[in-house]
């Protein structure tokens, strides 16, 4: 009987230090996130990271920030951005590094390069991945910099660069919950909408998903407004009946009446469209759907 109740007492001695340790291991990991982000950090300074580096200083974070074009930072540097001289740089001393890409083998570069983020890194780090990048990719290196204590979350934008500069954009975001709510407040404070998605990978799927609907919207509104031109229909009669109905949509409203005049004047490289559109097909075909 004795030996029964000291084998129990043990067991439940066992039980409780596990669960003691796992509650301290949870409790450490917490702790490596938990501080407030006040340092940010932008590597890419082209279309949305001059955007994103302009509203953030604006909103009081002290921002240093690199591009490989040297202009690009010296153009901001009058409004208080503290220059780096590599993503290496950038990253030292960072709560949050902010990436702002072209496509993934420019931020794989900015990375793990020579003088890249994780050079200048540090554990309980925060990254993220505001570019358009293969879900995949994105799963992969959340892994990847997880090892090396750094959190990485996919958090591509939905807004042009144009909307980006009065701070009307939608971050959507992939990777631990906990992390969200670190990042949160920072991103609410440059953008009208911040979404949890889901797990690592889900902001990066999402954005594919918004910008392939995008792009058909886009072509199917020029065809539709070609059809009605040719037709003879009278162009702001046109206009005005397509935008009050159901065929009715941001895209149209934004940009139709550029459409009608025959005003393409590019609102970004071509190739960026492309690259996402082969993104989106890439990941159809991995999951088996038809597209498009």
């Amino acid at each position: 009987m004795l030996a029964v109740f000291t084998l129990s007492l043990l067991s439940c001695y066992k039980d409780g230090a596990a669960t003691g340790k796992k509650k301290k291991q949870h409790q450490t990991e917490e702790k490596m996130v938990a501080k407030e982000i006040r340092y940010v950090s932008v590597v890419g300074l082209g279309l949305m990271g001059t955007p994103i580096a302009s509203l953030l200083m604006k909103a009081g974070y002290p921002v240093k920030g690199f591009d490989i074009v040297k202009k690009q930072v010296s153009n901001l540097v009058p409004l208080g951005l503290t220059p780096a001289k590599s993503a290496k740089d950038a990253a030292r001393g960072a709560d949050l590094v902010i990436l702002s890409m072209p496509n993934w083998d420019a931020l794989l570069q900015a990375v793990e390069g020579k003088n890249g983020v994780l050079e200048g890194s540090h554990k309980g780090q925060i990254v993220i991945d505001t570019s358009t990048s293969p879900p995949w990719e994105s799963v992969a290196m959340a892994k990847k910099l997880a090892s090396k204590g750094i959190e990485w979350m996919d958090v591509p934008i939905s807004g042009s660069s144009a909307q980006a500069r009065v701070g009307n954009m939608v971050f959507m975001v992939g990777g631990k919950r906990s992390v969200f709510e670190k990042v949160k407040p920072v991103l609410d404070r440059i953008g009208k909408k911040t979404v949890y998605v889901g797990k690592h990978g889900d902001g990066a799927t999402m954005k594919l998903v918004i910008n392939h609907t995008l792009y058909l919207n886009q072509a199917a509104a020029i065809e539709g407004l070609v059809l009605g031109l040719k037709a003879g229909l009278d162009p702001q009669i046109l206009f005005d009946v397509i935008t009050s109905g159901a065929a009715s949509s941001d895209l149209l409203l934004s940009r139709g009446k550029d459409m009608i005049a025959g005003n393409f004047t590019p609102k970004g490289p071509a190739r960026l469209a492309i690259k996402d559109l082969r993104l989106s097909l890439e990941t159809a075909k991995q999951l088996g759907v038809m597209l498009p």
